[in-house]
């Protein structure tokens, strides 16, 4: 009976920490880090923002991401952070200050949204997306994201005009419960065989 147990909680660990069809929350502020890894021959965009937002008007925006990824039933999904004003989409989700995918949408590798600016004109509205082409296994393998950044000023910001900077490596507290969860995944397999 403990064996099955521990094949359970090995189980349920496992499949926790591989796919999220319904979207991701704050752990994919910094990228797709537990779906393979950052891979330049994916292109992620997000298209449609203006050079210079005027606050009184809408945007329709366009994430999109281009790879050679494999494409079955699920296809990607996307972290879209925004500092100033809101995406409005179809089955688009606000999860821990960021914008995500949900399961109806992740079927696809494009997604349409409205930005609507925000109506201070005298600020940089910054834009980091991070997008990841799946295979549709439910596992990391094979699968592959990338970033990008953007910033857009309004018509009276007079600061630096620069997106952020991606960081797309794990922090010391991720890498620390990375380590951990390791660990205990090798303890509850390491029980399950042994009895």
């Amino acid at each position: 009976m403990r064996r099955v147990f521990a094949m359970l909680l090995i189980l349920f660990f496992v499949g926790q920490s591989y796919a999220l069809p319904s979207g991701i929350d704050g752990r994919g502020d910094k990228g797709c880090l537990c779906h393979g890894g950052g891979d330049d021959s994916t292109i992620v965009e997000l298209v449609g923002l203006p050079d210079v937002y005027n606050s009184s008007m809408s945007y329709n925006i366009t994430v999109s991401i281009d790879s050679p990824v494999e494409q079955n039933e699920v296809q990607g999904g996307f972290r879209l952070l925004i500092s100033h004003g809101e995406i409005i989409g179809e089955n688009w989700q606000y999860i821990d200050n960021g914008y995500t995918h949900s399961t109806e949408i992740n079927d696809r590798r494009e997604w349409n949204a409205v930005w609507i600016p925000p109506s201070d004109s005298d600020v940089l509205a910054t834009f980091v997306v991070h997008g990841n082409a799946v295979n549709g296994d439910g596992t990391p393998q094979n699968d592959e994201w990338n970033s990008q950044s953007l910033a857009v000023p309004g018509p009276d910001y007079t600061g630096d005009i620069a997106p952020p900077e991606l960081s797309n490596s794990l922090t010391l507290p991720q890498k620390i419960v990375g380590v951990v969860a390791l660990i205990l995944l090798l303890t509850l397999t390491y029980y399950a065989v042994k009895d």
